[in-house]
């Protein structure tokens, strides 16, 4: 099963992005970078589509549940 979400904000220079990735990957889920855009200017935001892989459902909802937490949505 697989799930893609998008993050946007400063989610680079304030390290939520890997932060994020780490987290869910500790749970034994797969999750990578599929997509990045980076803010031409300090002021201006990224942002990033990444995935979600595993076979299990519990960590799935775990997963979707930490990343929206960070204020991922589903794409």
């Amino acid at each position: 099963m697989k799930k893609e979400l998008k993050l946007k904000g400063h989610i680079l220079d304030s390290l939520i992005l890997s932060k994020l990735l780490d987290k869910i990957e500790e749970l034994g889920v797969e999750a990578y970078a599929a997509e990045v855009k980076v803010g031409a200017k300090r002021k201006d935001l990224s942002e990033a589509r990444f995935v979600i892989e595993t076979q299990d459902p519990e960590k799935m909802a775990k997963a979707v549940e930490i990343a929206k937490k960070q204020g991922a949505l589903e794409v």
